[in-house]
């Protein structure tokens, strides 16, 4: 459908239209194009840099690092690392005992192996005129002398300190030893660490002291292997007792998650108490501490609604009192400097009135200023068929041709929120544009979006003012008119709680402003008996 104002002529829709073309009159991207969540964007990210830097106070304090660097990323990492630290302590504790075990066991095993040689001299010893021998030929010396891996000694002395000839300087015993007994003790040799066996051998012509040591190469070798063995096998087990434990807490924090997805699903109009039920004992303090934030902040929003609702009857009342009055009086005979006055007092009661609308409509496009949802299958061929009459005659005020390009495009939103959104497209369109300037309102369908297009011939938005424009409050520098900056503010606002997008560009023509606002597009919803379509019913998306 395409009419202009007046005329209300119906031709077919122009598929050829550039819908690439640059925009009205405020915008939220940089450069040629912007977006109009690039607010919605700067105020998250200020937000989560005011968190940040909370945080970051919380956990410091003057003089000292802050605390938050050492905490770690999950309950999970927490709880796993109160176990692994304390394993890892008692594991290496362990190796201490663990290693004299193991040398008690090695001396135990080669012990017996070292006192066999001193076993076999005894029974060779001969003591011919006061001095000591060994009744052995070379070879078979040589052959007790021989290890794969340690060097062996031998020491042959008698009870008056005399040696058999080949005896090496062996340490004397710590203690006596009886005859007949041995003993086994630990000792140096030229600085080399020994084990040593001795034997006491009684002799007619008085005891024996046979002495048989060896190096530790054996023994520390037996050692290290018990000792890694071990410690690997421990290592295994606390490995297997820290997965085991992971995969524990895992499970035992699952209701923490199932609780998080529940929150996360959330709309944020959706204020309802979290269930207790089938949650841990540890977790219902916690649930009971958001329940009570949740009503607070309901009673909160109730209550800013009730005051909006106040303020709309307790604002608009007296203003149109006050207006009709001054409209009154502008009528009636009255001096010369009386009358401007009036003129005063007309226009800014009427630009207050305007003030208080746009101030209550930005106040419900807010996606926390609702409880209680009101999406439905919206055509956006309806939503401005139907604003077409309230803002033609006004565009006929201005000489400004007001047109319409129109096809079904269907999406799922607020019908209040969605006329607010146009009706301030189209009040920013028509206040920038000049007087025999045209503005047009298309609805199409491109893609997976339902697209809303306001575009005008006016005097455009500089590229560099397009990032603010949708701020509250601003105004471009140098821009006429008598606006108040809440007009794309609110368009914005209501663009957002519908996860819509909104961009600014140049007009086809090459001056002026097309602002598109993209939705998500939905399958029509099906027609009544009277062949309307049903709202409140659930479309399918496309």
């Amino acid at each position: 459908m395409n009419s202009r104002a007046g005329s209300l002529t119906t031709t077919p829709a122009d598929p050829s239209h550039p819908a690439e073309a640059a925009g009205p009159n405020g915008a939220r991207a940089a450069g040629e194009t912007g977006a109009a969540d690039a607010s919605a964007n700067a105020h998250s990210h200020s937000r989560e840099a005011g968190a940040h830097e909370a945080g970051a106070r919380e956990g410091a304090t003057p003089g000292r690092p802050g605390l938050g660097m050492f905490r770690p990323s999950s309950l999970r990492a927490l709880l796993t690392g109160w176990l692994v630290w304390p394993l890892a302590t008692l594991i290496l504790a362990s190796a201490v005992p663990t290693y004299y075990l193991a040398l008690s066991a090695a001396n135990s095993a080669y012990d017996s192996a070292l006192l066999d040689p001193a076993l076999a001299i005894s029974n060779h010893v001969l003591v011919r005129d006061n001095a000591v021998s060994i009744d052995l030929p070379a070879s078979a010396l040589d052959a007790l002398r021989i290890d794969a891996r340690d060097r062996i000694f031998m020491q042959v002395r008698d009870s008056r300190g005399q040696m058999a000839p080949g005896s090496a300087a062996l340490p004397a015993p710590p203690e006596d030893i009886p005859e007949g007994s041995h003993i086994f003790y630990d000792s140096k040799l030229n600085g080399e660490k020994i084990r040593v066996a001795a034997l006491q051998v009684p002799h007619p012509a008085g005891p024996v002291l046979i002495q048989v040591a060896e190096t530790f190469v054996k023994r520390e070798t037996m050692v290290r292997e018990m000792l890694v063995a071990t410690l690997f096998s421990e290592l295994l087990v606390a490995a297997a007792a820290v997965g085991l434990l992971w995969f524990g807490i895992g499970r035992g924090l699952a209701p923490l998650d199932r609780l998080r997805r529940e929150i996360a699903a959330r709309s944020p109009k959706d204020l309802r108490p979290l269930s207790v039920e089938d949650k841990p004992d540890e977790v219902q303090p916690m649930i009971a501490a958001l329940n009570q934030l949740l009503n607070r902040l309901k009673a909160a929003i109730e209550g800013q609604q009730r005051f909006i609702a106040n303020a709309a009857h307790q604002l608009r009342t007296p203003l149109a009192g006050l207006k009709t009055h001054a409209e009154l009086a502008r009528r009636q005979p009255s001096s010369v400097e009386l009358r401007p006055l009036l003129e005063m007092i007309a226009g800014e009661t009427g630009r207050t009135a305007h003030l208080v609308n746009q101030l209550l409509a930005l106040a419900r496009a807010e996606p926390e200023g609702s409880a209680d949802s009101n999406d439905a299958p919206v055509n956006l061929l309806d939503v401005v068929s139907r604003a077409a009459q309230e803002w033609v005659p006004r565009a006929v005020a201005k000489d400004i041709d007001l047109g319409f390009e129109l096809e079904d495009a269907w999406t799922m939103g607020e019908p209040m929120l969605m006329r607010e959104l146009l009706a301030n497209l189209i009040d920013n369109a028509l206040a920038y544009t000049p007087a025999s300037g045209t503005v047009t309102v298309r609805t199409l369908k491109r893609g997976h979006s339902s697209v809303l297009e306001v575009e005008d011939d006016g005097p455009g938005i500089a590229p560099e003012e397009r990032a603010r424009v949708f701020e509250r409050f601003y105004r471009a520098q140098g821009t006429a008119g008598e606006g108040c900056g809440l007009g794309l503010a609110i368009v914005s606002e209501i663009a957002q709680r519908h996860g819509a997008r909104v961009e600014i560009l140049t007009a086809a023509s090459g001056k002026g402003t097309l602002i598109r606002t993209s939705f998500g597009t939905v399958r029509p919803a099906p027609p009544d008996q009277d062949g309307e379509a049903l709202e409140g019913r659930s479309p399918h998306k496309d």
